[in-house]
């Protein structure tokens, strides 16, 4: 429930640079400032619904640790589109366009859950796995996110794009949560839980 709020966070950052018409550099800085409000709610969100288990994690930890993840994310996964909006020719026929473009997708997927795995290491054991987990859970999220995609553009409605890309961030969320929450329940904890958060 949370990361589907937090979604409509970018959501509403697309809708303001669409109807103000930011240039490309303060467009793709809001967005990543979106994107770390997006990031606050999911770190809020986990650490909720950790709250109580063997899994629970210090709040006052995930959250940030989160919230910068996800900036990281964001600022890479709109960086593409930016360069292009900024007159960059991106040739890809050129094999280091893709060696580039490739670095830049791992390095978006790994970027939450390398963060999150800084809180988690003392906590899970074999805690390293949280980031191939959470690749493969985004992976298969973040699809629901691409697919308003063509029906999308600026002459949309306000509304109607809100709800296409709601619904798309649910999808997502509820993709990434039964992933990664499946992973941590079969986990064991290498301590009791804190009840400082």
């Amino acid at each position: 429930m949370a990361e589907s709020a937090g979604f409509l966070i970018p959501v509403a950052g697309f809708a303001i640079s669409a109807i103000t018409g930011l240039p490309v550099g303060w467009a793709w800085l809001l967005m990543v400032v979106c994107g770390a409000g997006e990031g606050a709610l999911l770190g809020v969100g986990q650490a909720v619904g950790l709250r109580g288990t063997s899994w629970q994690v210090p709040s006052a930890r995930w959250v940030p640790a989160t919230a910068v993840g996800a900036m990281i994310a964001w600022s890479l996964g709109m960086a593409p589109s930016s360069l292009v909006d900024l007159g960059v020719d991106i040739d890809l026929g050129n094999p280091l366009a893709w060696v580039v473009a490739g670095a830049g997708a791992v390095a978006l997927l790994i970027s939450i859950p390398s963060a999150q795995y800084v809180v988690l290491r003392n906590r899970i054991p074999h805690a390293w796995q949280w980031i191939p987990v959470n690749v493969v859970a985004w992976t298969v999220g973040l699809v629901f996110t691409f697919l308003p995609g063509p029906f999308i553009d600026e002459s949309t409605p306000g509304a109607t794009m809100a709800v296409t890309f709601a619904l798309a961030g649910i999808c997502m969320a509820a993709t990434v949560a039964v992933v990664t929450g499946l992973w941590l329940r079969s986990r064991p904890v290498l301590a009791e839980p804190t009840l400082h958060s």
